[in-house]
């Protein structure tokens, strides 16, 4: 019971991950993937803490019903 519940799932899912890297080898692209690229991330500065305290909250356009 506990080899169905719990070591099965996992069986399967390895043999469908081999299955899915057999079947690449097999159609010519045997070559492991490129490494992406490197990321081109820039940083945000944060606001000041007065801008962030002016700067007024939108209020969502439909009022909710609270339950009662």
């Amino acid at each position: 019971m506990v080899f169905v519940a719990v070591l099965l799932p996992n069986l399967m899912l390895v043999a469908v991950l081999a299955l899915g890297r057999y079947e690449e080898f097999m159609l010519g692209r045997g070559d492991p993937a490129a490494e992406p690229g490197e990321r081109h991330l820039t940083a945000v500065p944060d606001l000041p803490s007065g801008e962030a305290a002016r700067t007024p909250r939108k209020r969502p356009a439909v009022r909710r019903r609270h339950a009662a």
